[in-house]
Protein backbone atom coordinates (compact mmCIF):
# COMPACT_ATOMS: atom_id res chain seq x y z
CA UNK A 1 0.00 0.00 0.00
CA UNK A 2 1.44 3.49 -0.90
CA UNK A 3 0.59 5.18 2.55
CA UNK A 4 2.20 2.39 4.50
CA UNK A 5 4.84 4.57 5.17
CA UNK A 6 3.05 7.20 7.30
CA UNK A 7 4.21 7.81 10.58
CA UNK A 8 2.56 6.58 13.34
CA UNK A 9 0.63 4.03 12.18
CA UNK A 10 -2.55 2.42 13.33
CA UNK A 11 -5.85 2.30 13.77
CA UNK A 12 -6.60 6.62 13.06
CA UNK A 13 -3.57 6.97 10.67
CA UNK A 14 -4.88 4.01 8.45
CA UNK A 15 -8.55 5.48 8.70
CA UNK A 16 -6.71 8.65 7.83
CA UNK A 17 -4.61 7.24 4.68
CA UNK A 18 -8.02 5.75 3.35
CA UNK A 19 -9.51 9.10 3.66
CA UNK A 20 -6.37 11.35 1.68
CA UNK A 21 -6.33 8.37 -1.05
CA UNK A 22 -10.25 8.98 -1.58
CA UNK A 23 -10.20 13.15 -1.44
CA UNK A 24 -6.95 13.20 -3.27
CA UNK A 25 -5.80 10.08 -5.44
CA UNK A 26 -2.40 9.94 -6.92
CA UNK A 27 -0.90 11.86 -4.07
CA UNK A 28 1.53 9.88 -1.90
CA UNK A 29 1.81 10.97 2.29
CA UNK A 30 4.55 10.58 4.68
CA UNK A 31 3.76 12.25 7.99
CA UNK A 32 0.27 13.43 9.42
CA UNK A 33 0.03 15.90 12.48
CA UNK A 34 -3.32 16.48 14.67
CA UNK A 35 -4.08 20.15 14.61
CA UNK A 36 -7.86 19.70 16.37
CA UNK A 37 -8.36 22.74 18.43
CA UNK A 38 -10.35 22.07 21.46
CA UNK A 39 -13.11 24.42 21.24
CA UNK A 40 -13.72 23.60 17.77
CA UNK A 41 -15.78 20.57 16.26
CA UNK A 42 -13.81 19.79 13.25
CA UNK A 43 -11.15 17.82 13.35
CA UNK A 44 -7.71 18.73 11.10
CA UNK A 45 -5.24 17.19 10.47
CA UNK A 46 -2.01 18.32 8.45
CA UNK A 47 -0.82 15.73 5.74
CA UNK A 48 3.20 16.17 4.20
CA UNK A 49 3.31 14.73 0.42
CA UNK A 50 6.97 12.39 -0.33
CA UNK A 51 7.45 16.25 -2.07
CA UNK A 52 7.09 18.21 0.51
CA UNK A 53 3.72 19.69 0.25
CA UNK A 54 1.43 20.74 2.84
CA UNK A 55 -1.96 20.02 3.03
CA UNK A 56 -5.00 20.00 5.61
CA UNK A 57 -7.73 17.44 5.86
CA UNK A 58 -10.62 18.76 7.90
CA UNK A 59 -13.42 16.66 8.65
CA UNK A 60 -16.74 17.77 10.58
CA UNK A 61 -17.99 16.07 13.72
CA UNK A 62 -21.20 17.84 13.86
CA UNK A 63 -23.98 18.72 11.14
CA UNK A 64 -23.27 22.32 11.96
CA UNK A 65 -19.43 21.53 11.74
CA UNK A 66 -20.45 20.57 8.25
CA UNK A 67 -22.20 23.04 7.03
CA UNK A 68 -19.84 25.78 8.34
CA UNK A 69 -17.18 23.40 5.80
CA UNK A 70 -19.32 24.35 3.29
CA UNK A 71 -19.78 27.88 3.79
CA UNK A 72 -16.09 27.95 4.04
CA UNK A 73 -15.52 26.40 0.67
CA UNK A 74 -17.82 28.72 -0.79
CA UNK A 75 -15.84 31.70 0.65
CA UNK A 76 -12.86 30.56 -1.24
CA UNK A 77 -14.25 29.96 -4.35
CA UNK A 78 -15.25 33.94 -4.32
CA UNK A 79 -11.86 34.87 -2.58
CA UNK A 80 -9.47 32.78 -5.29
CA UNK A 81 -9.55 34.74 -8.11
CA UNK A 82 -8.63 37.79 -6.24
CA UNK A 83 -5.66 39.57 -5.50
CA UNK A 84 -4.97 39.80 -2.12
CA UNK A 85 -1.83 41.18 -0.03
CA UNK A 86 -1.82 37.83 1.61
CA UNK A 87 -2.26 33.99 1.15
CA UNK A 88 -5.30 32.25 2.01
CA UNK A 89 -5.98 28.27 1.30
CA UNK A 90 -7.59 26.51 -1.93
CA UNK A 91 -10.32 23.77 -1.94
CA UNK A 92 -8.83 21.20 -3.13
CA UNK A 93 -11.14 18.07 -2.75
CA UNK A 94 -13.60 15.88 -0.71
CA UNK A 95 -14.11 12.36 0.15
CA UNK A 96 -16.93 10.34 -2.11
CA UNK A 97 -20.05 9.53 -0.33
CA UNK A 98 -18.31 5.90 -0.15
CA UNK A 99 -15.87 7.33 2.46
CA UNK A 100 -15.82 6.02 5.66
CA UNK A 101 -16.05 9.68 6.79
CA UNK A 102 -16.59 13.45 5.19
CA UNK A 103 -13.64 15.51 4.76
CA UNK A 104 -12.66 18.25 2.90
CA UNK A 105 -8.65 18.91 1.87
CA UNK A 106 -7.39 22.48 1.88
CA UNK A 107 -4.42 24.05 0.55
CA UNK A 108 -2.32 24.72 4.09
CA UNK A 109 -0.79 28.07 4.37
CA UNK A 110 2.38 29.12 6.23
CA UNK A 111 3.09 31.37 8.39
CA UNK A 112 3.14 32.32 12.18
CA UNK A 113 0.05 33.19 14.04
CA UNK A 114 0.38 36.68 15.40
CA UNK A 115 1.20 37.32 18.86
CA UNK A 116 -0.55 40.31 19.27
CA UNK A 117 0.33 41.49 23.21
CA UNK A 118 4.04 41.02 21.90
CA UNK A 119 3.61 43.75 18.91
CA UNK A 120 5.78 47.02 19.12
CA UNK A 121 4.97 50.56 17.47
CA UNK A 122 8.05 50.75 15.47
CA UNK A 123 7.42 47.66 13.98
CA UNK A 124 6.23 47.36 10.37
CA UNK A 125 4.04 44.51 11.18
CA UNK A 126 1.72 46.79 12.80
CA UNK A 127 1.08 48.97 9.41
CA UNK A 128 0.61 45.55 7.33
CA UNK A 129 -1.98 44.14 9.76
CA UNK A 130 -4.05 47.52 9.22
CA UNK A 131 -3.35 47.31 5.45
CA UNK A 132 -4.68 43.44 5.73
CA UNK A 133 -7.89 44.13 7.25
CA UNK A 134 -8.65 47.55 4.80
CA UNK A 135 -7.85 45.14 1.75
CA UNK A 136 -10.38 42.80 3.02
CA UNK A 137 -13.25 45.46 4.17
CA UNK A 138 -12.71 46.82 0.25
CA UNK A 139 -12.94 43.89 -1.98
CA UNK A 140 -16.50 45.07 -3.75
CA UNK A 141 -19.16 43.82 -1.80
CA UNK A 142 -21.26 42.79 -4.80
CA UNK A 143 -18.80 39.83 -5.32
CA UNK A 144 -19.62 38.25 -1.86
CA UNK A 145 -23.86 39.28 -1.97
CA UNK A 146 -23.67 37.89 -5.39
CA UNK A 147 -22.20 34.27 -4.25
CA UNK A 148 -25.56 33.99 -1.87
CA UNK A 149 -22.94 34.44 1.16
CA UNK A 150 -24.36 36.63 4.12
CA UNK A 151 -25.51 39.90 3.99
CA UNK A 152 -26.35 41.64 7.32
CA UNK A 153 -27.40 45.69 8.05
CA UNK A 154 -27.36 47.29 10.88
CA UNK A 155 -30.27 47.12 12.09
CA UNK A 156 -30.60 42.93 12.12
CA UNK A 157 -27.36 42.87 13.76
CA UNK A 158 -28.46 45.10 16.47
CA UNK A 159 -31.68 43.18 17.06
CA UNK A 160 -29.13 40.15 17.39
CA UNK A 161 -27.09 41.58 20.02
CA UNK A 162 -30.11 42.91 22.12
CA UNK A 163 -31.72 39.73 22.39
CA UNK A 164 -28.32 38.18 23.91
CA UNK A 165 -28.00 41.00 25.63
CA UNK A 166 -31.52 40.29 27.44
CA UNK A 167 -30.56 36.72 27.48
CA UNK A 168 -27.42 37.32 29.39
CA UNK A 169 -29.34 40.21 31.94
CA UNK A 170 -31.28 37.38 32.76
CA UNK A 171 -28.97 35.23 34.25
CA UNK A 172 -28.02 37.45 37.15
CA UNK A 173 -24.39 36.68 36.77
CA UNK A 174 -23.44 40.27 35.16
CA UNK A 175 -23.83 43.27 37.27
CA UNK A 176 -25.75 46.03 36.74
CA UNK A 177 -22.71 48.53 35.45
CA UNK A 178 -22.25 46.81 33.00
CA UNK A 179 -25.18 46.10 31.90
CA UNK A 180 -26.26 49.55 31.59
CA UNK A 181 -22.84 50.65 29.77
CA UNK A 182 -23.23 47.78 27.36
CA UNK A 183 -27.49 48.96 27.46
CA UNK A 184 -26.83 52.65 26.66
CA UNK A 185 -24.61 51.89 23.26
CA UNK A 186 -26.90 49.24 21.94
CA UNK A 187 -29.67 51.44 21.86
CA UNK A 188 -28.00 54.21 20.45
CA UNK A 189 -28.93 54.76 17.17
CA UNK A 190 -25.72 56.86 15.96
CA UNK A 191 -23.66 54.40 17.15
CA UNK A 192 -24.35 52.02 13.96
CA UNK A 193 -24.56 54.63 11.36
CA UNK A 194 -22.19 52.50 9.42
CA UNK A 195 -22.16 51.14 6.03
CA UNK A 196 -21.60 47.34 5.38
CA UNK A 197 -18.96 46.15 4.17
CA UNK A 198 -17.30 42.35 3.21
CA UNK A 199 -15.56 41.05 6.55
CA UNK A 200 -13.93 38.32 7.76
CA UNK A 201 -16.15 37.78 10.60
CA UNK A 202 -14.55 35.72 12.99
CA UNK A 203 -10.85 37.15 12.89
CA UNK A 204 -8.52 36.23 15.72
CA UNK A 205 -4.51 36.12 16.38
CA UNK A 206 -4.42 32.26 15.37
CA UNK A 207 -6.04 33.12 11.87
CA UNK A 208 -3.26 35.43 11.10
CA UNK A 209 -0.26 34.19 9.96
CA UNK A 210 2.49 36.28 9.66
CA UNK A 211 6.65 36.12 8.46
CA UNK A 212 9.30 38.91 9.17
CA UNK A 213 7.53 42.37 9.33
CA UNK A 214 4.68 41.12 7.16
CA UNK A 215 1.12 39.44 7.73
CA UNK A 216 1.38 36.70 5.02
CA UNK A 217 -1.90 34.64 5.43
CA UNK A 218 -5.27 35.39 6.54
CA UNK A 219 -6.82 31.59 7.37
CA UNK A 220 -10.60 30.17 8.61
CA UNK A 221 -13.17 31.96 6.20
CA UNK A 222 -15.97 30.41 6.98
CA UNK A 223 -17.98 33.32 8.07
CA UNK A 224 -17.10 35.54 5.49
CA UNK A 225 -20.36 37.80 4.85
CA UNK A 226 -21.32 41.39 4.48
CA UNK A 227 -21.44 42.76 8.12
CA UNK A 228 -19.98 46.03 10.05
CA UNK A 229 -16.39 46.41 10.01
CA UNK A 230 -15.66 46.85 13.48
CA UNK A 231 -16.50 43.07 14.01
CA UNK A 232 -12.68 42.33 11.96
CA UNK A 233 -11.21 44.88 14.24
CA UNK A 234 -12.61 43.56 17.58
CA UNK A 235 -10.17 41.07 18.65
CA UNK A 236 -7.23 43.85 18.06
CA UNK A 237 -8.70 46.19 20.67
CA UNK A 238 -9.25 42.82 22.97
CA UNK A 239 -6.05 41.42 22.80
CA UNK A 240 -3.32 44.44 21.82
CA UNK A 241 -2.30 47.71 24.37
CA UNK A 242 -4.19 50.06 23.45
CA UNK A 243 -1.04 52.30 21.96
CA UNK A 244 -0.45 49.27 19.06
CA UNK A 245 -4.73 48.82 18.71
CA UNK A 246 -4.81 52.61 17.75
CA UNK A 247 -1.81 52.35 15.35
CA UNK A 248 -3.27 49.63 13.63
CA UNK A 249 -6.78 51.30 13.38
CA UNK A 250 -4.63 54.13 12.17
CA UNK A 251 -2.90 52.06 9.49
CA UNK A 252 -6.43 50.31 8.18
CA UNK A 253 -8.04 54.03 7.72
CA UNK A 254 -5.04 54.98 5.92
CA UNK A 255 -6.58 52.80 3.54
CA UNK A 256 -10.16 53.22 3.76
CA UNK A 257 -12.68 54.94 5.02
CA UNK A 258 -13.96 53.97 7.91
CA UNK A 259 -17.08 55.81 10.15
CA UNK A 260 -16.38 57.56 13.02
CA UNK A 261 -17.68 55.40 15.50
CA UNK A 262 -15.70 52.16 14.34
CA UNK A 263 -13.48 52.21 17.57
CA UNK A 264 -16.40 51.78 20.04
CA UNK A 265 -18.18 49.80 17.95
CA UNK A 266 -15.06 46.86 17.84
CA UNK A 267 -14.66 47.78 21.74
CA UNK A 268 -18.65 46.91 22.22
CA UNK A 269 -18.14 43.51 20.15
CA UNK A 270 -15.07 42.81 22.03
CA UNK A 271 -17.01 43.32 25.43
CA UNK A 272 -20.36 41.44 24.12
CA UNK A 273 -18.07 38.54 23.71
CA UNK A 274 -18.27 38.09 27.32
CA UNK A 275 -21.73 37.64 27.34
CA UNK A 276 -21.42 35.37 24.35
CA UNK A 277 -19.51 33.13 26.32
CA UNK A 278 -21.12 32.98 29.55
CA UNK A 279 -24.59 32.13 27.27
CA UNK A 280 -22.52 29.40 25.36
CA UNK A 281 -21.43 27.78 28.70
CA UNK A 282 -24.76 28.10 29.74
CA UNK A 283 -26.86 26.53 27.88
CA UNK A 284 -23.98 23.59 27.95
CA UNK A 285 -24.76 23.29 31.57
CA UNK A 286 -20.77 23.49 32.39
CA UNK A 287 -20.33 24.54 35.58
CA UNK A 288 -16.79 25.04 35.29
CA UNK A 289 -16.71 27.54 32.10
CA UNK A 290 -20.11 29.23 33.82
CA UNK A 291 -17.33 30.11 36.60
CA UNK A 292 -15.20 31.37 34.26
CA UNK A 293 -17.22 33.35 32.39
CA UNK A 294 -18.60 34.73 35.67
CA UNK A 295 -14.79 35.52 36.66
CA UNK A 296 -13.81 37.52 32.84
CA UNK A 297 -16.95 39.31 33.57
CA UNK A 298 -15.96 40.14 37.27
CA UNK A 299 -12.56 41.32 35.82
CA UNK A 300 -13.96 43.53 32.89
CA UNK A 301 -16.34 45.15 35.88
CA UNK A 302 -12.92 46.14 37.91
CA UNK A 303 -11.47 47.14 34.79
CA UNK A 304 -14.76 49.67 34.30
CA UNK A 305 -14.56 51.31 38.04
CA UNK A 306 -10.87 51.92 36.86
CA UNK A 307 -11.50 53.92 34.12
CA UNK A 308 -9.54 51.58 32.18
CA UNK A 309 -12.73 50.62 29.71
CA UNK A 310 -12.58 53.45 26.74
CA UNK A 311 -16.22 55.80 26.23
CA UNK A 312 -18.63 53.77 23.84
CA UNK A 313 -20.33 57.04 23.21
CA UNK A 314 -20.52 58.03 19.37
CA UNK A 315 -18.57 60.26 17.84
CA UNK A 316 -20.21 64.16 17.92
CA UNK A 317 -20.97 63.88 14.05
CA UNK A 318 -21.77 60.54 13.21
CA UNK A 319 -22.48 59.81 9.23
CA UNK A 320 -23.58 57.28 6.76
CA UNK A 321 -21.87 58.17 4.04
CA UNK A 322 -22.29 56.06 0.52
CA UNK A 323 -19.25 53.24 0.19
CA UNK A 324 -16.84 54.02 -0.80
CA UNK A 325 -14.37 50.94 -2.23
CA UNK A 326 -10.55 51.24 -2.16
CA UNK A 327 -9.73 49.24 -5.31
CA UNK A 328 -7.85 46.18 -4.20
CA UNK A 329 -4.64 46.62 -7.27
CA UNK A 330 -3.99 49.61 -4.78
CA UNK A 331 -3.33 48.28 -1.49
CA UNK A 332 0.06 47.35 -0.51
CA UNK A 333 2.57 44.26 -0.48
CA UNK A 334 0.47 42.17 -2.68
CA UNK A 335 1.59 38.92 -3.64
CA UNK A 336 0.50 36.20 -6.73
CA UNK A 337 -3.12 35.32 -6.85
CA UNK A 338 -3.57 31.86 -4.49
CA UNK A 339 -3.11 28.29 -6.87
CA UNK A 340 -3.47 25.04 -6.46
CA UNK A 341 -0.62 22.68 -4.85
CA UNK A 342 -0.73 20.42 -7.63
CA UNK A 343 -2.05 19.65 -11.06
CA UNK A 344 -2.09 16.52 -10.56
CA UNK A 345 -5.29 16.44 -8.29
CA UNK A 346 -8.79 16.51 -9.71
CA UNK A 347 -10.73 19.74 -8.15
CA UNK A 348 -13.86 19.41 -6.98
CA UNK A 349 -16.55 21.45 -8.10
CA UNK A 350 -18.31 23.69 -5.55
CA UNK A 351 -21.60 22.38 -6.41
CA UNK A 352 -20.17 19.23 -5.17
CA UNK A 353 -19.20 20.34 -1.54
CA UNK A 354 -20.67 19.70 1.17
CA UNK A 355 -24.37 20.87 0.87
CA UNK A 356 -25.03 24.83 2.55
CA UNK A 357 -28.40 25.68 3.98
CA UNK A 358 -30.20 27.83 2.19
CA UNK A 359 -30.31 31.88 3.45
CA UNK A 360 -32.77 33.45 4.37
CA UNK A 361 -33.97 37.14 2.57
CA UNK A 362 -32.07 39.76 3.35
CA UNK A 363 -34.62 42.15 5.31
CA UNK A 364 -35.63 45.16 3.44
CA UNK A 365 -33.72 48.38 4.19
CA UNK A 366 -34.77 51.06 6.44
CA UNK A 367 -34.44 54.84 6.66
CA UNK A 368 -31.04 56.06 7.98
CA UNK A 369 -32.44 56.56 11.50
CA UNK A 370 -34.56 53.77 11.78
CA UNK A 371 -33.03 50.39 13.48
CA UNK A 372 -36.04 48.80 14.95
Amino acid sequence: MFLSNLKCMGKPSLILAALAADALPGLRFIQVQNLTRDEVDIKVELLTTDDGRLIQLKSPLSSLANTDLGTEVRALQVLKNLSLPFSISAFLGKTSPKAIRNALAFEYVPGTPIVMQRLRLDEPIVSSLGQALSAIHSIPSAIVANSGLPEYDPAQRVRERVAEFDRAMDSGKIHPDLLERWQSALFDVNLFKYQPTVVHGSLESDFVLTEGNDVVGIIEWGNLSIDDPAIDLSFIVGEAQPDIAEAIVLAYEGSTRADRNIRQRAHLYHELSYITYLLSSISREDEEEIESAAGLLAELHAELLAGNLPSLRPSEFATNGPEVIVPISQAASFTAPVTIVTESIEVIDLADASPISPLAEPAPKKDEDELF
